[in-house]
This record gives structure tokens, sequence and C-alpha cells, in this order.
């Protein structure tokens, strides 16, 4: 197996055959912003997503007071915020629903 030098060299190799000289350094240049681009849209994604489960862990943590207080009426038909789904019913929804 190639080790990675090798590896590199014999890549500029093959586009060294491929587009010449002239056009490599360009090329490489084209393919190093495309990386850095891809690297930085990535990095802004892995942010956001860290910082939409920080505020999904701090809406865990401390739930809403209104929200809570809605839960402990008895309140039913309240409309639910953005996120707030549930995927089965709480044992009060379940008793309303037989």
């Amino acid at each position: 197996m190639f080790g990675g030098l090798e590896e590199i060299g014999f890549l500029l190799f093959i586009g060294f055959l491929l587009f010449g000289p002239k056009k490599l350094p360009e090329i490489a240049r084209t393919l190093g912003k495309g990386m850095a681009e891809l690297r930085r849209a990535s990095n802004e994604l892995k942010g956001s997503l860290e910082e939409e489960l920080r505020n999904l862990e701090r809406q865990t943590e401390s739930p809403d007071q209104s929200h809570a207080e809605g839960h402990a009426e008895g309140m039913t038909g309240a409309v639910p915020k953005y996120g707030d789904h549930h995927s089965e019913p709480t044992p009060d929804e379940s008793r309303t629903r037989t």
C-alpha cells in the first residue's frame, strides 16, 4: 500500500500527465479554495446544530412556566410551541381518549 507522501506524489504525477504543468497550480488552487469553503460551511453547520442542542437542553432543564401551568391545570387543546412534540400520549391524554 501507499504511504502519505507516495500517494501525493502519485496523484501529482497523474495530474501532471492529464493537465500539464501550467494548469496544475490553477487546479490545485481551485481545489484548495473549494476545500476551505467546504470546511467553513461544515463548521458553521456544526456550530448551529450545537447551539440548537444547547437551546433544547435549556428548555428541558427549565421548562416555560406558562407551559408547565397549562399541563398542571389540565388544559386541553393548547397549541404546542415549535419543537414541542411528543411521540406517545401522556397518561392524562390517554385517559381522555378512551
